[in-house]
């Protein structure tokens, strides 16, 4: 007795997930994409962005206090007046917008300055397995998760005159003057700027490690087997393989501290010294204590096209960086 076994028939070849998305192609299905689903986004946007942006736009040319507030549109036009007197003049109680705007550009590039080499070195600290590690990861996040408003309270506090940490720490190690002054004058400037640094700096630890841990450690072995030390790893490595997430955190961290409205709200009310006179600060006066709607609505239009022209030249640089790329 002989056993035939019939040949088995083999199943038909599976289409690619190429050849079958050309078909559907061919047949006209996944042509059309539904971008009617970023119709609510966009909407969403220009009801809150849009929409108060042309408004402020449209109050920065008129002659608008809280008598002439109930019919802003009848209010009358005075063209440039609010810009010139923006420049110039500045607000009663405070600073021009020439002078708010160096203290907003030295406020924000210090800062950022102080905290990027931070925030690399406490990347670094973390980037290699130990015990403990985690442990120290989180305390790395504590002062960037203390709200604005519970931070600047803590400073202002130690920076008290007298009676605060800071003055009795200096003159614990004969620095300073137990009476030195840092929420009025000149010291206010630098107590703001080291109290900002303490509170940011991990906004940079946090970006610099998420680069780092996208490096493969065979990397950091071909370098160690070619005998390279640390300097050049950090130079030739690190640091290049760093660019693009260093100089996205470095415009995100300025445009932040250039708006930073609550710290030195909260630090040195209002009206502030006229060393801490940041912009967002004098919009604030301006259009809410002295109700010169005018005015804070121009100084706010300045404001917003200084903050797109770094945004804009980043976004111009990706570009040009992909177009080489390619």
């Amino acid at each position: 007795m002989s056993i035939s076994s019939t040949p088995e028939k083999m199943p038909p070849p599976i289409r690619t997930t190429g050849a079958l998305n050309k078909r559907l192609l061919r047949k006209g299905i996944g042509s059309h994409r539904p971008l009617w689903l970023l119709w609510p986004g966009l909407v969403l946007l220009l009801v809150i962005v849009g929409i108060p942006f042309l408004i402020a736009f449209y109050i920065s040319f008129l002659n608008l206090d809280q008598y002439s507030l109930r019919s802003w549109l009848e209010a009358p036009w005075v063209g440039l007046s609010n810009y010139l007197a923006a420049f110039t003049n500045g607000n009663v109680v405070g600073a021009s917008l020439l002078v708010s705007l160096g203290v907003s550009l030295g406020f924000s590039l210090l800062t950022t300055l102080f905290i990027v080499p931070i925030g690399i070195l406490a990347a670094l600290t973390v980037n290699t397995p130990y015990r403990g590690r985690a442990f120290v990861r989180i305390l790395y996040l504590i002062p960037y998760v203390i709200p604005t408003f519970v931070t600047a309270l803590i400073w202002r506090m130690m920076f008290l005159n007298g009676t605060g940490l800071v003055d009795r720490f200096l003159a614990a190690i004969h620095v300073a003057n137990v009476n030195t002054y840092w929420l009025l004058g000149a010291n206010s400037f630098w107590a703001m700027v080291i109290a900002d640094t303490w509170a940011s700096w991990p906004f940079i630890y946090m970006l610099t490690l998420a680069g780092l841990q996208s490096l493969p450690s065979e990397v950091y072995d071909s370098a160690a087997v070619d005998g390279a030390n640390f300097r050049q790893k950090m130079l030739y490595i690190v640091l290049p393989h760093l660019r693009h997430t260093l100089a996205l955190a470095v415009l995100l961290s300025t445009l932040n501290h250039f708006n930073n409205f609550t710290l030195p709200f909260v630090m040195f009310g209002t009206p502030p010294p006229i060393q801490a006179d940041v912009l967002p600060l004098n919009i604030y006066v301006s259009s809410f204590q002295l109700f010169n709607f005018g005015g804070g609505a121009a100084m706010s239009v300045v404001t917003l096209i200084l903050v797109l022209i770094p945004g804009f030249l980043y976004i111009r640089s990706l570009r040009l960086s992909e177009v080489k790329a390619s």
